[in-house]
């Protein structure tokens, strides 16, 4: 037989077989992949579960940085004025 022939018949003998036992061979490969399909689902809730805790854990962090933040610039403002206040020169008086 040529290739195109051997071809030909493993297409009508698949053809067959799906005809035949196509329904049979689905419900097996559904309960076969249930268990897989469900312990990934489970994953993903998993994940997400976990992005979330930390995400939350992070926005709060953010929070406590920017008060940090705001706090030292307050801080750095007012050691600068109170140096600019100590080193400017005293003003002149109208006596000479």
């Amino acid at each position: 037989m040529r290739t195109s022939e051997v071809f030909i018949l493993g297409m009508i003998t698949g053809a067959v077989g799906i005809l035949l036992w196509g329904r049979q061979i689905q419900s097996s490969a559904r309960g076969k992949t249930w268990a897989v399909r469900s312990k990934a689902a489970e994953g993903i809730r998993a994940v997400d579960t976990q992005t979330g805790k930390v995400l939350d854990r992070g926005g709060s962090s953010l929070r406590r940085a920017e008060e940090f933040l705001q706090d030292t610039k307050e801080h750095v403002s007012d050691a600068l004025r109170a140096a600019e206040e100590a080193i400017r020169p005293a003003p002149a008086t109208g006596t000479a």
